[in-house]
């Protein structure tokens, strides 16, 4: 990664905290040592407002086919002589040059920033700083969880799903443990990543030092940790480890996200979807990219008419979903834009609708077919219209998931976890699936084995970083 040269890092570092209101920390002593030497320091560090560009998961949307471009005319894109990122995504171009379209990448600098300037920080300095011990462990504990939780959306974007065949081969990302911007950090191996990070979350929570709930729901507490693990092993196909974590997590946060109470309005247009998103109680951690995500966003065609049930409460008892502004942003008919600024998604974070589909996830992987799907009724009877709705039964394995897929898809509908899902899920034939998009009179085709799975390193990490051949 671009980490090699004092000068741009101490311009990264300085932009970090001004974001933050922490310019003091800029600050050196004759020696270079920086100031974060005490406990409300490093505590101070920690409080990042963990928004913006780094966690603007919309490509990864585009690619998985849950949303069109965001103010695009979708027609004009496909028909221009100009090649561009959107535009290879958009029609699954897999022999465009990739690399040369990305000169940046603000997720990939955004998420290396907060495991470098941040974790790696506080772990660095933790030991040696004064003030409250037990404050100190609390703040090291908070920094193994954000480093594992960085490098798992990283690895999940820029390197194959997690294949227990291969992937001791398969090429990963740099893991980055050290705060010696010098050095060039090697890219590792997708086994030696998921290693780390379950490594990380281990001593975490092993140190039994952080708190059930933190001060707020961008700080890190044993629910998110406990909920990340289980997110790891899924990955791992250690089910039996992802349900206990789940369980972990589930005891220590179980509120569901319910829209029921959009029907007690007589009117509809006094329907009002809303969230703050800060203050959720379904939150394990909190992240987003605008505040009012996922406002203006548009599903496909494809959600539209395959994922979405009859009596979803947000589709079909609300103004939530407006036909005119989708058609003024990606110039294409019957396609509606979500316009609900009130409603503060938690689009890059975990709630506790994770834990709930982790859980059905891990039964029905186990054969306990009915447990799992009463645990995807947990979900639907809170996203359904009372009248309309009625529980799903699965006779196997197969069936079962193939219902959590779709609800899982609606119920992280414009975020991180369906892209992550779905590639997760194509590295087995059984649950793999090839996504088709048809705009117009052309079907575009993604294959489970695409590699349009894995987005490209940017030059600007490649230049500085020879190890960052690209995973495609």
């Amino acid at each position: 990664m671009k980490l090699r040269f004092k000068l741009y890092l101490l311009a990264l570092l300085v932009s970090l905290f001004a974001v933050n209101g922490c310019a003091k920390y800029t600050d050196f002593v004759p020696k270079g040592q920086n100031l974060l030497n005490r406990a409300d320091d490093l505590d101070q560090l920690m409080n990042v407002n963990y928004s913006g560009t780094a966690f603007n998961m919309n490509r990864l949307s585009l690619i998985v086919n849950d949303m069109y471009l965001l103010a695009y005319n979708v027609p004009n894109v496909i028909s221009s002589n100009v090649l561009t990122m959107d535009k290879v995504l958009l029609t699954y171009d897999e022999n465009a040059d990739r690399a040369a379209l990305t000169p940046t990448d603000g997720r990939y600098d955004g998420l290396y920033k907060n495991i470098a300037m941040v974790a790696n920080i506080v772990l660095t300095n933790a030991d040696q700083a004064s003030g409250d011990k037990k404050l100190l462990e609390r703040l090291k504990a908070e920094a193994y969880v954000l480093r594992s939780y960085m490098h798992f959306l990283l690895v999940n974007m820029y390197a194959k799903a997690y294949d227990p065949v291969t992937a001791s081969t398969d090429g990963g990302i740099p893991y980055v443990t050290d705060i010696n911007f010098e050095q060039v950090n090697a890219k590792v191996s997708v086994q030696q990543v998921y290693d780390n990070m379950l490594s990380d979350i281990e001593a975490a929570l092993a140190s039994e030092a952080l708190p059930d709930r933190p001060k707020n729901s961008m700080r890190f507490g044993r629910g998110f940790a406990y909920a990340l693990k289980a997110k790891i092993l899924l990955s791992l196909r250690n089910y039996t480890g992802a349900l206990e974590a789940v369980n972990s997590a589930l005891a220590i946060n179980s509120t569901l996200e319910d829209h029921r109470y959009l029907l007690e309005e007589p009117v509809m247009a006094n329907r009002v979807l809303s969230r703050k998103g800060l203050t959720a109680t379904d939150n394990l951690f909190y992240a987003f990219s605008n505040t009012f995500d996922p406002s203006l966003l548009t599903p496909t065609y494809e959600i539209l008419k395959d994922y979405y049930e009859p009596g979803n409460i947000i589709k079909d008892y609300t103004n939530v979903y407006n036909y005119q502004y989708g058609l003024i942003y990606v110039g294409l008919p019957n396609i509606p834009a979500w316009f609900a600024q009130g409603y503060e998604s938690n689009s890059a974070g975990m709630t506790v609708s994770d834990l709930v589909l982790m859980k059905a996830e891990c039964l029905i992987r186990s054969d306990k077919i009915s447990e799992g799907m009463g645990e995807i009724e947990k979900i639907r009877i809170r996203r359904i219209a009372t009248d309309i709705y009625k529980p799903l039964s699965a006779g196997n394995v197969s069936q079962a998931m193939t219902y959590l897929k779709r609800v899982s898809r609606i119920e992280f509908l414009f975020t991180w976890r369906n892209f992550v899902n779905v590639k997760r899920w194509n590295s087995e034939t059984a649950y793999a699936e090839t996504i088709k998009r048809t705009i117009g009179d052309k079907t575009y085709v993604l294959k489970p084995t695409s590699p349009l799975w894995i987005l490209p390193f940017p030059q600007s990490a490649t230049q500085f970083n020879t190890t960052l051949t690209q995973n495609y």
